[in-house]
């Protein structure tokens, strides 16, 4: 168990996401939480839906994630990359001859998310009235290149952008009308949006910042459109070094950036250079929590609040997902650092 007394304040985090006011005890961050972690938590296994809202109350968290993605069939048996027998995808008249698994959400036809539409249902029932659900969605730009293969992909996007963009735009459509139904669904009890999509390695993007402006970023704005009209801001989880496509998710209106990875940026910087414009989310360190003690992570934590965290606009987690490999007593630490330093 987690030595806090939860207190879930949705407020708190949305003042905290748009730059309005800042809080001794910021708004924890993070989402994909292992289950193993989770399951340590609440005593027992998250078996259904309430749990998995218990777990994020109990764990001092102001939301619960609920994933919506339409992830390509393709990709099923592909180990996350491509087929062993070679890309899915390898021209644009063999990718418009074909039926495409997503195709089906592009066009409307949502019947392979209902699964996880049911969820976010039974979710939004367990929902305490505190807490709001933050509504995750996933990689256009990553499906793209795993469906063609990385290197294909790099080549296509100079030698044959039609494909790429046939690719990138079916996928989009199918993720902005499942994003579209689920708001839907959800209703008042949708609080934020979140979508991931790593674009960026340690020491620089994995293409170029027009590429992105031109084929990502679109979509994103979509969404973050999508989202203001319903009051629903937009945060954007991507690994690495990003300072050279910061003007374009700001110009986008991309409210706050995640996981902040202490090898690839430095947050006072950021802080320095965009922190009228962004909410910075994560920036303690995986390594750190995966190998190191507590009392170097209670340190680490403080220390962040203080500098990052200095005039609001901040939201200690880690800084990626939190997996199994990260030690419980580690990520337990960090929670009840935070819960420390009052309200």
């Amino acid at each position: 168990m987690i030595d806090i007394r939860p207190r879930p304040d949705f407020g708190r985090f949305l003042d905290t996401l748009l730059l309005r006011k800042a809080y001794r005890r910021p708004p924890l961050f993070d989402f994909h939480v292992d289950a193993r972690h989770k399951a340590c938590v609440i005593g027992r296994e998250v078996a259904t839906p309430a749990d998995d809202v218990e777990f994020w109350r109990r764990a001092g968290y102001d939301y619960v994630q609920v994933s919506i993605c339409v992830v390509p069939r393709e990709l099923a048996n592909a180990g996350n990359r491509c087929n062993a027998e070679g890309p899915a995808i390898i021209s644009l008249d063999q990718f418009l001859s074909r039926r495409w698994s997503w195709l089906d959400a592009s066009e409307g036809n949502l019947t392979c998310i209902q699964d996880q539409i049911d969820r976010l249902v039974a979710v939004a029932k367990a929902l305490p009235g505190e807490m709001k659900i933050l509504l995750h969605t996933a990689d256009i730009f990553t499906f793209a290149w795993m469906l063609m293969g990385f290197t294909d992909f790099c080549f296509k996007a100079i030698e044959e952008p039609d494909l790429v963009a046939a690719v990138m735009d079916s996928l989009a459509a199918a993720t902005l009308n499942a994003m579209v139904a689920a708001i839907d669904v959800a209703g008042s009890a949708a609080g934020v949006l979140f979508y991931s999509d790593d674009i960026a390695y340690t020491e620089g993007l994995m293409l170029s910042p027009r590429f992105f402006g031109d084929r990502l970023f679109p979509h994103i704005r979509r969404l973050v459109e999508i989202g203001q009209a319903r009051g629903l801001p937009l945060a954007y989880h991507t690994d690495g070094r990003l300072y050279d496509v910061f003007d374009q998710l700001a110009d986008i209106g991309v409210r706050g950036i995640q996981p902040l990875e202490p090898k690839s940026m430095d947050p006072l910087l950021i802080k320095r250079r965009w922190g009228d414009r962004f909410c910075l989310m994560g920036n303690i360190d995986l390594d750190l929590l995966a190998r190191g003690d507590g009392e170097h992570v209670e340190a680490e934590v403080r220390r962040k609040v203080e500098t990052i965290g200095a005039g609001g606009g901040y939201m200690p987690g880690v800084s990626n997902t939190v997996p199994h490999y990260v030690r419980y007593a580690n990520y337990k630490r960090m929670i009840e650092t935070v819960y420390s330093l009052g309200d």
